[in-house]
């Protein structure tokens, strides 16, 4: 088969590979579908610590059960699938107290290398996380399940009671699905602030209270005439975008800081406001087998619009140019499509 292996930062050859042998508990699946993310092009520009170079990558993906190994139950060669990468252990300290998404054990199955003809699934996806597709789904929908399931587990732990205006801070990929999500989960008035017109664009078409376009005012002169705001989630994942995020939000709301940092980042915090202005920082990462499962139910729903969000289908050979243009400004996500030439 042929997949897209991560040589070194800025290089990706594609290669013809053995095709995986699966073992007990797990599937073997012909990929439909992988899309692109933010993860994808920090580990093209610069490495990531869960993909080993030279190595595959490439894990919010869809396809079809090619292969079945010993003791799967529910799932047939030939089925279209839903699925994530990683599934919990279920036995850890933080899985017995019910943080599924802080599994200590989580990263010992977790699937990387969806950018590739066929992937293996381990036991424990299989079991937590991967089950049958709606036939009238697409497959570029189904691929949207890995960000979505992290968008639910982060609105689930916020709490929106009492509250009017939610900000959400940088329009990539994560904040337009936070934008798209929110009227799930709240009925408050939404306001997106990011950057580049396409983003823009999309981000108006939500319905939203107020885009506002930080290229053309500096955020932090925007942020001071807002009039603040109850809730505030930052997707920047920039030091800069943190600390705008405390400045944006009113006394005794929420700071949700989404965009994650390199780990040993710090940044300062007015002790004033966060104490005596009652301020609630949370953090999220990741999801758990509910989120999942509640994720599938939105990529159902019509009002979610994900497919807008893909700007084109390319084939592996093409993966390299989409992280490319990714990385130049050019497109939000795209589909790659392995079987494609």
């Amino acid at each position: 088969m042929r997949a897209a292996y991560l040589v070194e930062p800025g290089k990706i050859e594609v290669r013809e590979v053995d095709r995986p042998s699966i073992g007990t508990g797990e599937i073997l699946v012909k990929v439909e579908c992988a899309l692109t993310c933010g993860t994808d092009l920090k580990a093209y520009r610069r490495g990531h610590p869960f993909i080993p170079m030279p190595g595959r990558f490439g894990h919010q993906y869809t396809g079809t059960v090619a292969e079945v190994g010993k003791d799967v139950e529910d799932l047939e060669i030939g089925m279209p699938i839903l699925g994530v990468h990683s599934g919990p252990c279920g036995e850890c300290r933080a899985c017995k107290s019910s943080h599924f998404n802080l599994c200590e054990r989580l990263t010992e199955q977790l699937v990387i290398g969806a950018f590739a003809e066929y992937f293996r699934i381990t036991p424990r996806v299989v079991q937590a996380n991967v089950f049958p597709r709606p036939h009238k789904m697409s497959a570029v929908r189904a691929a949207f399940l890995e960000p979505v399931s992290c968008v639910v587990h982060t609105l689930r732990i916020m709490d929106f009671c009492g509250v009017d205006r939610v900000l959400v801070l940088g329009l990539g990929s994560m904040g337009l699905l936070f934008l798209q999500a929110l009227p799930f989960f709240t009925g408050a008035s939404r306001v997106g602030a990011g950057r580049r017109a396409q983003r823009i664009a999309l981000a108006k078409s939500y319905g939203l209270e107020e885009v506002a376009d930080v290229e053309k005012r500096p955020v932090e002169d925007w942020i001071a005439s807002s009039g603040g705001f109850d809730c505030v989630i930052e997707c920047t994942g920039r030091p800069e975008g943190w600390q705008q995020a405390i400045d944006a939000v009113r006394p005794g709301g929420q700071v949700m800081l989404f965009g994650g940092l390199p780990k040993g980042t710090t940044f300062p915090i007015d002790t004033y406001k966060l104490h005596y202005e009652e301020l609630k920082v949370l953090g999220s990462f990741h999801f758990a087998p509910e989120d999942v499962r509640a994720a599938a139910d939105l990529l159902s729903d019509p009002r979610m619009r994900l497919e807008e969000m893909i700007e084109a289908k390319r084939s592996l050979e093409g993966l390299e140019q989409s992280l490319v243009d990714m990385a130049e400004g050019r497109g939000i996500k795209y589909a790659i499509t392995p079987s494609s030439v």
